[in-house]
């Protein structure tokens, strides 16, 4: 048995290749690794299709509170993302053109890059949020599934985001390949993920709240930039990245996954703060980097 469990931990990096990643801790059931070339942090063994599957269910995104909260969320990702297309604007010089969001969700940021001036496009797996989507923007628009089975062709967008989705998939590298694919000479890609060399997770260590089943890789700013330049492209920015988030949102998130730390604390802040200042909105550095990119 510890044999096989051993051989399980020596399986090839997805990046770089190499077969004997260094264990770092185990948090319910599951076992993080790192790559002790590259640096990328990953899920070994990773859950099965079933297991993901029951985890990307109708109530995946109760976390954001999307529920009686919806409106209110809408906003806060509304915000981040007109900030997320500022930067794009400043660092590639892209302001219109064809955009696919990998990984759509309900459609906020379709909404956003909308109204921008953007064509907008969009893949997602979880077929729940898929149909919202659907409703907004069309079915022609919005694919159910992967980007693998989409019915795209290489080369037809100028702008490809991925927010928080890379840390889900099977294969960044394979990801990031087939996106480059589907990008035009000089379209430009947006990449928001976690941070495993960020403050929060330094400080919170195996509790950090983005350790979790369905992330099944994590990247630093020298990973991620090194696995962007695998892909084909040229990264023009990687640095940490705030989003709009208020204390009603973050209790909310902290409640769906704790922390010996951060949970009660703001549960006793809301606990006693008036509605509307659990309502206000405002930009902070949880954990999260953002990425620009470019194809030649």
């Amino acid at each position: 048995m510890a044999i096989a469990a051993l051989q399980r931990l020596r399986n090839a990096c997805d990046q770089c290749g190499a077969d004997a990643p260094s264990k770092l801790f185990e948090k319910a059931g599951d076992c993080y690794v790192r790559c002790d070339r590259c640096g990328l942090v990953y899920l070994d063994p990773q859950p099965t299709d079933a297991e993901l599957a029951a985890i990307y269910d109708e109530h995946y995104y109760d976390a954001w509170g999307s529920g009686v909260n919806a409106a209110h969320v809408g906003d806060l990702k509304r915000r981040t993302f007109r900030l997320m297309l500022d930067r794009l604007a400043r660092n590639a010089s892209v302001r219109s053109g064809r955009l696919l969001d990998l990984g759509c969700a309900t459609g906020y940021l379709l909404e956003v890059a909308q109204q921008g001036g953007f064509e907008p496009f969009g893949v997602e797996l979880n077929p729940f949020s898929a149909k919202q989507a659907q409703q907004k923007f069309g079915a022609h628009r919005v694919h159910c599934g992967t980007v693998d089975d989409a019915p795209f062709a290489s080369g037809s967008f100028d702008v490809a985001v991925m927010s928080d989705l890379l840390e889900h998939v099977r294969s960044p590298r394979k990801l990031l390949a087939r996106t480059h694919a589907l990008l035009s000479p000089g379209g430009a890609l947006i990449v928001v993920a976690p941070d495993v060399g960020g403050l929060s997770s330094r400080l919170l260590r195996s509790s950090w709240t983005d350790y979790k089943r369905e992330h099944l890789f994590y990247f630093d700013k020298r990973s991620l930039s090194a696995a962007l330049r695998q892909g084909g492209f040229e990264v023009r920015e990687v640095r940490a990245f705030p989003k709009f988030l208020d204390l009603s949102y973050i209790r909310q998130q902290l409640v769906q996954y704790p922390t010996p730390l951060f949970t009660p604390m703001v549960r006793a802040m809301t606990a006693v703060l008036p509605e509307r200042a659990k309502r206000v909105a405002f930009p902070i550095f949880a954990g999260s980097m953002m990425a620009i990119a470019v194809k030649p």
